[in-house]
Order: C-alpha cells, then structure tokens, then sequence
C-alpha cells in the first residue's frame, strides 16, 4: 500500500526543519528590535511567526523525538536521556533504536522522498534512510597526539561519507580570539581568572559550528526534499552563562557578571548568521521553518541555586518560538494555540503527504496557504515499505556510549551513573516511568497516569513528590475521595506540604466548599513556600464566590511574576467580564487561546465576550469552538443559544438551548 502525493499549485519544492534547542521569544524579540538579528527579522516579516506550547516534561530528547513523530512519548517510546542497556549492563544514552515509530525522515523514506538529518537529539545510531543522517554522537570527538578521535561507528549514514564529513569537525582550538570576542569583550583578562569557561565556550562553539558545517555541505552536494537540522546551542549556552545574563542576579559575583554578561546574545546572533546561509543554500523554492522545543528562563524567574532549584529543567519554559517562510508560508500570519504536536503534520503537509490520526498535532492552517482540509490517513505505521528504521539487531558501542554518558553528566543532565550497576538500571527505569506518567497527565490521559505511578518502583513511588502527583491524577480523574484519602495519608506521615494544602484546597473548591477551599489556599499564601500556581488557584475559588475584584487581584498577581501564563489571562478576562468590561476580557481570552490551543474555559469567555459586544458571528464561531472541545459544557450551549437568537436563528437557538438543559455543568473545563 502506497500513500498518493498530492502538492497544490504554489508548494513548496522542498523543507528546510531548523531546531534552535531553548529558543525564546523573550530574548528574540528585544535583539529583533535592535537590529541584532536580522535574518530571522526577514523571516518574520516575509512569513509567520508564533509560540510554541511545549510539551510535559520538558526534557530533550522526550521532544525533538515528539517533534520528529507528531507523537508523545508513549507513542514514540523515548522516555529520557539514559535508559538500560539492551545487555542489562548498565545504561546509556537513549538511542534511535528506542524509538518505537516513524520518523519524518521514515515518512518520507516510504514516499519516494530523500531526507539529510543532521544532530537530532537521540538520532544515534545513524539510521539507513533514502538520504544523508548524521547523528548526534557525531560531534563528540576528543584531542590525541594525531589530532582527534575518529567519528564514532554509526553515526553516519550512508557509512562511506563518514571520512568526508569527519572532515568538517570543529576543533575547539580552532575557535580562536575573533571567535571568542564578541561573546567575552574582555577575554585577555577573564583568560587569567582561576576558574574561566573559556574553555566551556570554545567547546560548544565547536560542537555547534561542526553541526553547521555538516548541514550547509549536506544542503550543497546532495540532492534533497527535507534538510533538519538540530542546533544545541542556545540551549548549552543556556545551562552555562544564563546567570550571568542581565540584569545581575543576586548570587552572581560582579567579576563573573562582567566576563560574562554577553554570552547570551552573542549566542543568538551567531545562529542568526548561521541561519542566513542556510536560507541562502536552501533557494527561494524552499519552505524555511525555525523553531524550537521550549523557552529559557532569562527574567525574574531564573531560578535560585540558594533556593534549591538549580537542575536543568527549571530553567526552561514552557513555550518555545515558531518562524516560518517560503511557498506555502503566508505572510504577516500568526500562529495560534501551536504545540510541539503540529511540526510533524504541518511538515507532512508542506510536502504534499498526509498525517496520519495517530498524530494528536494538527496541521498549522493558520499560517499555510491551505485552501482545502488537511488529509489525514490512518496511520503511517500501517503503511509497508522500506522506511530506513532500524531492526532489532542494532546495538550502540558500549565504549561510545560511555562517552556520551560522559557529556550528559558534564551538562548537569544526569547524575553520574552508581558504581552498583543494577541500583543505576533500576533508577533509570523509574525515572523513565516518571516521565511516562508526566507524558499522559500532560495528554490528559489521567487514569493512564496513574497507573504508570501506582505500579512505579518504590525508590520514586514511595517519594513524596511522587505521592502528591499520583493524588493530582486522581483529582483530575474526578476521583475526589481518591485524591483526599492519599493526600490526608500524607498529613498524617506529618508532611504538612503547601503543595498537600493547595490541592486538598481544589478538592473543598470541587465539592463546593468555597469558604474552607479560600481558608486553605490562603494558609498556603501565607506559607514562607511559595506556589506559582497559587494565584491561580485562589482567583478561582474567588470567582465562583462572586469575589471578582479580588479574583482579578489573584489572577493579575500571576501575571506579574509570569506574564505568558494562559490559565491566569483566562482568569483576567472571566473577573473583567463579570465587572462589565467585555472588550478588555476578550482582549485577555484571544491572548491565552492564543498561547494554548486546547483550551474550552478560555473559548467560552471569548465567546461571552462577542456576545456582549454585539459580535454574534464571531461567538457563535467561538463558542462552537469551546463545544468542540467540551462538548457536555451546559453554559457553551446556553451562551451558544443566545447568539443564536440574537441572530434570528431560532430554530438553532431552540437546540442549544435543548442540549443546555440535557447537560449538567461541568465546572471546570481546564
């Protein structure tokens, strides 16, 4: 069975896939502004642009594998950044051997179409596609006396370019002080500091600029339909330099904030040059899309090593960046409510090829010449046919593997691995499991969710932090007496939690106990631990006890410490239409639909808002919209019969209004 190949007059000859890791607007749109990038500029201005909604969790290779599929995690099966190894010796670095589906380049394989994939995460080892892959093991290489270690087996496809592009790598040595200037002004003194990472930042630059030179030789000498290309830049930089970018952070010396305080935009403007090749190489016939798997904490909420928050993942936030142009781009659109989830489809599409239903990610018509209705097939796993995915008889080096292993503890992503290879084994697995379990919650997949926890080993499932999420996927269950029971289990273990308070809060909320759901969210504010979501929370609880000023106090007070947080602009936008200001409430409902999609609570105020404005039309197209997703919400289909008669459709009106009182009122709609 073949999948027909259907491209409209105006597509693209091809795709170009550019992956920035930690991409951020916040840091993008200020440079943009000052002309310091001005290559992306030109891809915003010639095309569209938007946020990304991220995916839970936030970890790498869980996302640019979800990006790659149009699948979560538990559709893909990469779990993390290590899992056991297949011999149960140890672990390793997650492998594309884990990876349980089709990529793109798989896809595209099956198709008749040739891919270059050069450094995406979790892409080793090289897997045989029509095409050029070049892996991300790739670029890790170490100095000898003859130079530097050869590219580790594998990680080029097809093997006989191995030598050739072995070539192109970067020596760290060779990012000298031209390089090294625009990002360390003052380098000759820092040079001479006890404890500099010049060194750190040569490392990287390398790394970076090896995956450059592959993409741009790639792009040049090989025939090809898609080029992706994974960046790690912005995102290493991150991990190594963000504190020290302004303004100061307390903790930060002034010496260090000195040497250091350019990083950051430098970082950014060397991928903006880079990316201006890459547009130059990739021809007016080429659709160009930049994007990347989530943002980076660069303000305010940075956080505080002192306050025990220093992994990773706690730097990240949860929206990355999407730019694109080219034949198939509109120009001057805008992406709306965009997940990781769409960049499979929207790519499949560009390309003339359908996503299949098993891809939850919608095709990104906002922002494409789209006339007609995206198709979709069943599934591309149901379609035979060479696809370039690896059999089961692939194994990694283990020696590579521990190379990389290596670098993933100097990154601070993992611990080292335990000299008790079977405890290492173990904890990889349950950590795995974690991740699982914060995949389905985050699909809304809450019974799967706990299931995943309540069968987890005990060295994660006995933890506390473990205990509380296993009970919020039961309140999201609806499973209120499951959730009180572990919770008031955890009060009397005497963990007298913020987190346990704050939930048991919701619970009281849920079963209308607004007076006791207030008292004990306002004993969590008063805790010296803070909780982000707190404000949140209480403007709920404030709102459904037609308290308005001060839930619009609560929501707005969110908003100050996070201004992109789409639960507290929905949360503005209900306290001001409730005070009689429907355009500023439909102003904060467009704005939170905007950076989540999958938001029915936040259509309804858009469509109650229309509706008081006079925009009978355009909340019937919204509050269609809220049904969509909520379709046993009683106050869409009472709000959806008002326009109705307000449009002289009576006869619509008539069976809303039939279905309203058919429906009991789900409350929360999320």
């Amino acid at each position: 069975m073949s999948v027909e190949r259907r491209q409209p007059e105006g597509s693209p000859r091809r795709v170009l896939l550019v992956g920035w890791d930690a991409a951020d607007w916040q840091l993008i749109h200020p440079l943009v502004e000052q002309g310091l990038m001005p290559t992306l500029a030109g891809v915003m201005q010639r095309g569209s642009w938007g946020n990304l909604a991220s995916l839970q969790p936030m970890l790498s290779p869980i996302l640019w594998n979800s990006i790659a599929t149009g699948k979560r995690a538990a559709g893909h099966g990469v779990l993390g950044f290590t899992e056991p190894d297949p011999d149960g010796e140890g672990v390793r670095p997650s492998a594309s051997t884990s990876r349980k589906c089709k990529a793109l380049w798989n896809i595209l394989a099956q198709s008749g179409l040739r891919s270059n994939v050069v450094g995406w995460y979790a892409s080793h080892p090289a897997e045989p596609i029509d095409g050029v892959m070049v892996s991300n093991q790739f670029e890790v290489f170490n100095a000898t006396a003859e130079g530097i270690t050869p590219p580790p087996k594998q990680s080029v496809h097809p093997a006989t370019l191995t030598d050739e592009l072995g070539e192109l790598r970067v020596r760290p040595r060779e990012i000298d002080a031209s390089a090294i200037l625009p990002f360390i002004p003052d380098a000759a003194a820092v040079a001479k500091l006890p404890s500099h990472r010049i060194a750190q930042l040569q490392r990287m630059l390398a790394q970076t600029a090896t995956v450059h030179a592959v993409a741009t030789h790639l792009m040049t000498d090989t025939e090809w339909d898609l080029t992706a290309v994974y960046y790690e830049g912005i995102d290493r930089f991150g991990h190594e330099f963000m504190e020290f970018h302004p303004p100061k952070m307390e903790q930060v010396s002034r010496e260090d904030f000195d040497a250091y305080q350019h990083c950051m935009v430098g970082i950014y403007r060397f991928h903006d040059m880079m990316l201006q090749t890459l547009l130059t190489l990739a021809g007016d016939d080429t659709a160009v899309i930049v994007m990347s798997d989530h943002g980076y904490h660069n303000d305010h909420l940075r956080p505080d090593p002192r306050e025990g928050k220093s992994g990773p993942v706690d730097w990240h936030r949860p929206f990355g960046m999407l730019a694109a142009q080219g034949p198939g781009v509109k120009a001057g659109g805008r992406v709306f409510g965009g997940t990781l989830l769409d960049i499979a489809p929207t790519v499949l599409h560009l390309l003339g090829l359908p996503a299949g239903y098993d891809m939850p990610g919608r095709v990104l018509s906002e922002v494409l010449h789209a006339p007609d209705e995206p198709r979709r097939i069943e599934s591309w796993e149901e379609i035979d046919g060479p696809s370039g995915m690896h059999d089961g008889s692939v194994r990694v080096d283990p020696v590579e593997a521990r190379e990389a292993l290596k670098q993933l503890v100097e990154l601070g992503y993992i611990e080292p691995p335990s000299e008790e290879s079977e405890k290492t084994v173990r904890d990889t697995i349950a950590q795995n499991q974690l991740s699982l379990a914060q995949s389905l919650f985050d699909a809304r997949d809450f019974a799967a969710a706990a299931q995943v926890l309540e069968e987890i080993d005990p060295c994660l499932g006995d933890t506390t932090p473990a205990k509380v999420f296993l009970a919020n996927c039961y309140l999201a269950m609806g499973d209120r007496a499951a959730a009180r029971e572990r919770l008031e289990a955890l009060q009397a273990a005497g963990m007298e939690l913020p987190r346990v308070h704050m939930m048991l809060g919701v619970i009281e909320h849920a079963e209308g106990n607004l007076e006791r759901a207030i008292e004990l969210f306002e004993r969590v504010e008063a805790a010296s631990t803070r909780l982000p979501e707190l404000d949140n929370k209480l403007g709920e609880a404030y709102l459904a006890d037609k308290r308005c000023p001060q839930a619009l106090e609560a929501f707005q007070r969110h908003l100050e410490h996070d201004p992109d947080s789409s639960v507290a602009l929905a949360g503005v936008a209900r306290a001001k239409l409730e005070l009689g200001a429907a355009d500023e409430a439909l102003d904060y409902a467009l704005r939170a639909t905007e950076l989540t999609h999958y938001f029915p609570r936040a259509h309804l105020t858009v469509g109650r808002a229309m509706l008081a404005l006079g925009d009978y039309d355009g909340a019937v197209e919204a509050l269609q919209l809220c049904i969509g997703q909520a379709p046993r919400h009683a106050q869409a289909h009472r709000a959806l019969a008002a326009a109705y008669r307000a449009l002289g459709a009576s006869d619509k009106a008539v069976q809303a209004e039939f279905q309203a009182k058919q429906l009991q009122s789900t409350g929360d709609l999320g």
